[in-house]
């Protein structure tokens, strides 16, 4: 009898041990399925990665100079030439003028400025100076001095200007 009910306990046990075996096998097939699935999705994602990477690469290649000159087009209508000049007035002492102007639009979207102003006297010359770095033109250099038939200082100054957009 006791043989009998080890065979049948050993039975059910195979049984069910049979039974967890079958049952788990088949999710571990349905898991590597759903693995090589996922590993064809994420190969098949990266190859599209490449090519639409590349077609960006090529489009940015391709319009690059194109973008580049719209930008600077809008970056030189965008310049307020009003506000520059009256930033340059106020920086004038009252007995102080501006005799000559160049100004030059660089790259950084800084103007540069090459100017000659007179001014009766070096502490004009200096409080002009003062400011102009006041106004937060940069980069001031007095490159020239010379003194004309009226007694006037003619400097010629190189400055830049920072523009807001």
């Amino acid at each position: 009898m006791v043989f009998s009910v080890f065979v049948v306990l050993f039975l059910l046990t195979s049984f069910f041990a049979g039974k967890i075996f079958i049952r788990y096998r088949s999710e571990a097939q349905h898991a590597k399925a759903s693995i090589r699935e996922t590993e064809k999705l994420i190969r098949d994602t990266q190859r599209d990665e490449k090519g639409l990477t590349s077609r960006i690469n090529e489009a940015v290649k391709r319009d690059k100079s194109h973008v580049d000159l719209v930008n600077n087009i809008i970056l030189k209508k965008s310049f307020s030439w009003i506000e520059f000049f009256a930033d340059l007035e106020k920086s004038l002492p009252d007995s102080s003028y501006i005799v000559s102007l160049a100004p030059s639009l660089s790259d950084d979207s800084k103007l540069r400025l090459r100017l000659r102003v007179a001014c009766l006297s070096v502490n004009d010359l200096l409080k002009l100076i003062d400011n102009l770095v006041a106004l937060e033109f940069s980069n001031i250099r007095i490159e020239g001095e010379t003194q004309n038939d009226r007694g006037l200082l003619i400097s010629e100054i190189s400055v830049s200007y920072e523009r807001t957009i």
